[in-house]
């Protein structure tokens, strides 16, 4: 009998186009199809993760009930230099829907993609908190603040991976569903992957990287 392929989802970036993202992934769930693998970048890693966490109605609900007034709200602006907004209102939206939620005990493989401050290298967030690697794929260098995970300053990740379908291929995809809200883009950037978001102290990924190479 044959095997059904691997189905991987590549959730680009968008900002507010990627409300898109919700009308999407109900339509591949109306048509029987549902991804194996779910790879998100900024607001993708956001539509992707409600997604794979079953609150995908919760993340439309809050997406329709947005109005100037109320977006204005969730605007807290921050004054120290990293970034005009802080992101936390915006993710404590997030966690009251989200809080326990472990990437890792997800029925489907999820990665959402960030961008490391300094270095400009491709994390991968595969572990952890769902909450925090959603925040640290949208924090978009001058608008959110960079967001701190396990020691490493982390941003949008957008700006090395606008369309994660290399991290679908990369985790066994046969097949990838890709959803770009603009024009033909396509990432660079040293990738480490396995990246656990948490909000706990520093991690040696350098002994991860080393351990890698030497494979």
């Amino acid at each position: 009998m044959l095997r059904r392929a691997r189905i991987g989802l590549a959730l680009g970036g968008g900002a507010a186009r990627g409300w898109a993202h919700i009308g999407v992934l109900q339509t591949l769930t109306e048509a029987g199809l549902a991804p194996d693998i779910v790879a998100g970048t900024s607001i993708g890693a956001v539509a992707g993760g409600c997604y794979v966490a079953g609150k995908l109605p919760e993340l439309e609900e809050f997406a329709l009930s947005l109005t100037k007034r109320r977006v204005f709200g969730f605007l807290d602006f921050n004054f120290n230099g990293s970034g005009l907004i802080t992101g936390k209102r915006l993710c404590g939206e997030l966690d009251d829907h989200l809080r326990p939620v472990q990437i890792e005990n997800l029925e489907r493989k999820f990665v959402a993609v960030a961008t490391e401050y300094g270095t400009g290298h491709e994390i991968w967030l595969s572990k952890g908190r769902l909450v925090s690697a959603m925040h640290a794929s949208y924090a978009l260098p001058g608008i959110f603040s960079p967001v701190n995970i396990n020691g490493r300053w982390l941003m949008d990740g957008a700006l090395v991976n606008p369309i994660p379908v290399s991290v679908c291929r990369a985790l066994g995809a046969q097949v990838v569903i890709a959803v770009n809200l603009n024009r033909d883009i396509f990432g660079r950037g040293t990738i480490v992957p396995d990246h656990e978001a948490t909000d706990e102290g520093p991690q040696g990924l350098e002994d991860l990287a080393r351990a890698r190479s030497s494979r």
